[in-house]
């Protein structure tokens, strides 16, 4: 792990992230508050893990949960990783500040970067990720590989229809399906081709599907994406921002439509 140490450290300071043992008290979005705070390229951070499937209730069962629990719950708590997702800079990060009380190994250290980065990395759109990035699931490389093979003859719908792949049938996946995202299409509308156009020349389109915010957000997040390159006229932007809230905003009657206009509060979903 020491190799890493500092180029790690250097990378975590310049991002401004930091990683706190929980989430801050009142806090309701902190993956997006980093992620305004870091740029544009790093949207799916917001996203991405409010796609992913629900998150495990217990530790997932590997062979690295005993040495997890041992080393780990002799300071806090085992279950605090539960509803955490970082990548395996940010889990490494963690481990090695954890490490400064313990008298672990560093290839047991190591091990718990592992168990972490798999059960707890960054959420996986199953059907969009490169084979690296799907191996991250704890399948092999010919694996990842029939992954990708099978969706290009068709998007997995959801986790049911990937377990259900021949490759797969020997593998344990219920573990890691919290890290999974099958995002659904991108509603019709008029101005859908204009969100294409601008908006996934930096990202995946489909990142926002199954996102719920207000106008404020929204226009927050479309501001900055326009800060750090996003290309388009001011009526375009005006166009996606009443897109993105009219399809993924608060529905009609929660609190948080109250300060969203009626004309582009949530619409019906419209026919695919």
């Amino acid at each position: 792990m020491t190799e890493l140490k500092d180029a790690t450290v250097e990378r975590l300071k310049k991002t401004r992230i930091t990683f706190a043992d929980k989430k801050p008290a009142g806090v309701k979005y902190p993956m997006l508050i980093k992620t305004l705070a870091i740029s544009a390229g790093m949207l799916a951070l917001v996203l991405l893990p409010a796609l992913a499937q629900e998150a495990p209730n217990t530790l997932p069962e590997d062979e690295y949960t005993p040495l997890f629990e041992n080393v780990c719950g002799s300071c806090h708590a085992i279950d605090l990783v539960i509803s955490e997702q970082r990548d395996h800079e940010g889990w490494f990060y963690t481990v090695d500040r954890m490490s400064q009380d313990t008298s672990a190994s560093e290839e047991e250290l190591d091990q718990i970067v592992a168990y972490l980065d798999k059960y707890f990395g960054l959420p996986v759109n199953v059907n969009t990720a490169s084979a690296e990035e799907i191996q991250t699931l704890g399948l092999t490389e010919d694996q990842a590989q029939a992954v990708v093979a099978a969706r290009d003859k068709g998007k997995f719908p959801d986790f049911a229809a990937l377990s259900a792949l021949p490759a797969l049938k020997e593998v344990k996946l219920d573990g890691v399906k919290s890290r999974m995202v099958f995002p659904k299409p991108l509603p019709q509308d008029p101005t859908r081709q204009t969100y294409l156009n601008i908006c996934s020349a930096c990202h995946g389109a489909d990142i926002v599907v199954g996102e719920t915010h207000n106008r404020e957000t929204w226009g927050a997040l479309v501001g900055r994406m326009r800060e750090h390159g996003a290309n388009g006229s001011d009526d375009d932007f005006t166009k996606i921002t009443d897109y993105l809230v009219t399809y993924f905003g608060p529905k009609s009657g929660t609190p948080e439509a109250a300060a969203t206009p009626a004309s582009v509060q949530s619409a019906p979903a419209p026919t695919q």
